[in-house]
């Protein structure tokens, strides 16, 4: 073999082994990436999971229209929370209590808040009191309970707005309560700034035209009512951290995830099937 035939020869072999060292290292790199790619994958946060807040103390406090709950056996429908139920007949905001159908009279809504210890930070005060008083001193009376709820360290005070279109009497007397007047101020309250804690849960708006919930009077709770009543609290409090709801609206719905707020609803979607979900 001649010089030059030698010569060409090795630069064949070497031009050859220069492409199989480049194939080779592409080949490389090209699992690097894949390895690559699959360890990110690997090691990727999974997606972030809704975390669940921790259940919610309310205490309840109510005069008569309210103590049904507990007088027709309605307390089970407090449900998703932990229920310190506060239900008495005859009870007032400040002024001294009358006599109630269950021969006492009750601490007012007052004497009830101061009696409680310090509140913590997921506890809801409800107030549901306000019918056996007169609506001139309102305002007044109603601002002492939420400043001794302040005072409590309650940063959710939830007040149960009064059904307006009643024949409810004062039990001592006679004369009738401008509900109406009293709703307005509360909003005013709400509206003024002074206490950022109060909600209003809107009773009156959320019962407009429902049928069996109320004595003749439109301020007491029937055993239906009762049961009414205590789901759409329940629903409330669900609504508050946007908890699921303890119970769907009927036995063929599913379970909101997300509770929505009950007296945003339609009127048809927003009341439940109290005799498929309770047996009332």
């Amino acid at each position: 073999m001649t010089s030059r035939h030698r010569l060409r020869t090795t630069v064949a072999i070497c031009a050859l082994m220069v492409a199989v060292v480049s194939t080779s290292a592409s080949v490389r790199a090209e699992g690097s990436v894949e390895s690559v790619d699959r360890l990110a994958t690997a090691v990727a946060p999974a997606p972030a999971q809704r975390q669940t807040p921790p259940l919610r103390s309310a205490v309840i406090i109510s005069d008569s229209a309210m103590a049904g709950v507990r007088w027709n056996g309605a307390l089970g429908g407090f449900r998703g929370f932990a229920a310190d139920a506060r239900l008495e007949s005859c009870r007032r905001l400040v002024t001294s209590s009358c006599r109630g159908r269950e021969g006492y009279r009750p601490r007012t809504a007052l004497s009830e808040v101061n009696s409680l210890p310090a509140a913590g930070s997921r506890d809801v005060l409800v107030i549901a009191v306000g019918y056996n008083d007169w609506h001139a001193n309102f305002e007044s009376d109603a601002r002492t309970v939420l400043a001794a709820a302040r005072a409590k360290g309650f940063t959710t005070v939830a007040w149960v707005t009064y059904r307006e279109l009643v024949g409810y009497t004062l039990p001592t007397s006679g004369a009738r309560s401008d509900y109406a007047f009293m709703n307005a101020r509360l909003r005013a309250i709400r509206d003024s700034g002074d206490f950022p804690e109060l909600k209003l849960w809107d009773l009156d708006a959320y019962t407009r035209g429902v049928v069996g919930w109320f004595a003749y009077d439109g301020v007491h709770e029937t055993r239906r009512g009762s049961w009414g009543v205590a789901d759409w609290i329940s629903r409330h409090v669900a609504a508050l951290d946007g908890r699921p709801c303890v119970m769907p609206w009927s036995p063929t719905f599913a379970q909101d995830q997300v509770c929505p707020d009950p007296d945003a609803l339609p009127p048809l979607r927003g009341h439940p099937d109290l005799s498929g979900l309770y047996g009332i």
